[in-house]
């Protein structure tokens, strides 16, 4: 078909052509970053858009006739169709593979053509942070429960909830936990605060390195806009070494401090101390106040694979998308003309695509206090949302199985992940819309019988 030929063109224009108009940040690891999600983006739409017109195969055998050379022989039609499928299915795994291999040879052409900002932190940027697959664990939570009961109980008994109409018990202990967490988080002038990982499995003969992320709301900055700080891994009770970082990081972005990964504990524990401090003897103190809010959290990395084990897992669940919409676009084409069989699937393709932002935006029509028979607007509102959840049921969330920002940033596309994508999308609701496609198809009439 010459769309399949024109998409082609299309990709392969996009993924070799982007190195030589993407600059991203000017450095070398921001060029490979835009390169990445820009050329994985496009090529999962145009493929997308390949296998819904690939579809019109289907139709043209039907509106020229060409069905009725197939049906006299010994094929049955859900033959026909799972052949349809798996051709579909075929030239989609070529492109896909096609695209793969040469955006993997672009990263390497950029690395070896594109100036770096610095010839030393920029590559071992890309190297430690792009070009691997880290897996993330974020810090664990006081438990403040102790302290929530007390004064729970401290302030019941001075009867400050006894004036509070419909006072909810539950709700003031949210309220309080929330409190202890807010005052956790902040660390003013000259103090500090203990933070703990578990199960920060790296393998250090392996893995020297292990990476702290994070990202702080600072006020009363300096007017260079850095603030001064410490870092302190390791926990020598647990049998580690200590090891310090002295830092000077810039307000309102996120930062990266490389650590030996010796200081981790042998039973996969971290302990991390930070010092609100200046450690720096010749420069001002401005007694910054450190908010680490949960909305920005920190997070150890370490790395559990390479970038191209990630790639490779990327390019599935890619597929796993594609497979069931050529399931999807062989449905709408078996029962529709192509032209409104192509509307449908695009339609369907949209809403997999735009689902959970669809969702949120539902959200805001419906009062979480009110019932559905609070009034005609409400029962409307809940009706439109059960019905949208309904379709969510049946159509399945694209966006959940998008890992181009992970592959992106150098996050881990774990195996768990790729293989709910094979069994969700792949195997269980591209076989029922098959299905669905290959028992309505078996019941249309394909030509009139005249006698």
């Amino acid at each position: 078909m010459k769309v399949a030929l024109v998409f082609l063109v299309l990709i392969g224009a996009i993924v070799i052509g982007l190195p030589f108009s993407i600059e991203g940040d000017a450095s070398l690891t921001g060029a490979v970053q835009s390169f990445l999600s820009y050329a994985f983006t496009a090529t999962g739409f145009l493929l997308g858009l390949l296998t819904i017109f690939m579809s019109r195969s289907l139709s043209d055998d039907l509106v020229n006739r060409q069905l009725f050379l197939i049906v006299t022989k010994p094929v049955a039609r859900w033959q026909f169709l799972a052949g349809k499928w798996m051709g579909i299915t075929g030239l989609n795994v070529m492109f896909l593979c096609a695209a793969g291999v040469t955006a993997y040879g672009m990263v390497h052409y950029i690395m070896r053509t594109h100036p770096p900002l610095d010839d030393r932190f920029d590559k071992q940027e890309l190297t430690n942070e792009v070009l691997v697959a880290r897996h993330a664990r974020p810090l664990r939570r006081p438990d403040f429960s102790r302290d929530i009961d007390a004064e729970f109980e401290r302030n019941r008994e001075e009867g400050l909830y006894d004036a509070v109409p419909d006072f909810d018990p539950q709700a003031e202990k949210a309220r309080l936990a929330n409190k202890y967490s807010a005052r956790w988080r902040v660390v003013g002038p000259g103090e500090g605060r203990i933070f703990y990982f578990e199960q920060v499995l790296v393998d250090r003969n392996r893995q020297p390195y292990i990476q702290l992320r994070y990202m702080a709301d600072v006020s009363n900055y300096a007017p260079d806009e850095i603030f001064r700080a410490t870092w302190i891994f390791g926990d020598r009770a647990r049998g580690t070494p200590e090891r310090r970082a002295d830092v000077r990081h810039m307000v309102g972005r996120y930062h990266i401090v490389r650590v030996a990964a010796d200081v981790v504990a042998p039973d996969g524990t971290l302990k991390v101390t930070f010092l609100n401090r200046n450690p720096f003897a010749d420069e001002p103190d401005f007694r910054n106040v450190i908010d680490f809010k949960p909305s920005e959290p920190v997070e150890v990395l370490f790395i559990v694979g390479s970038f191209e084990g990630n790639l490779v897992r990327l390019l599935i669940l890619m597929m796993c998308k594609l497979m069931f919409l050529a399931a999807l676009a062989i449905l709408a084409a078996s029962i529709f003309s192509f032209p409104v069989a192509c509307l449908c699937a695009l339609t369907v393709y949209v809403f997999a695509g735009a689902q959970q932002f669809l969702l949120d935006s539902l959200d805001f029509l419906s009062d979480d206090y009110a019932t559905m028979f609070s009034s005609a607007q409400e029962f409307f509102a809940q009706l439109l949302i059960f019905l949208f959840q309904a379709v969510c049921f049946v159509v399945p969330d694209f966006s959940r199985y998008d890992a181009v920002e992970s592959l992106v940033s150098g996050r881990n596309v774990g195996l768990v992940w790729v293989l709910q994508a094979v069994f969700e999308l792949a195997l269980l609701k591209t076989f029922i819309v098959l299905g669905l496609a290959m028992l309505l198809f078996q019941r249309r009439e394909v030509a009139e019988v005249s006698v």
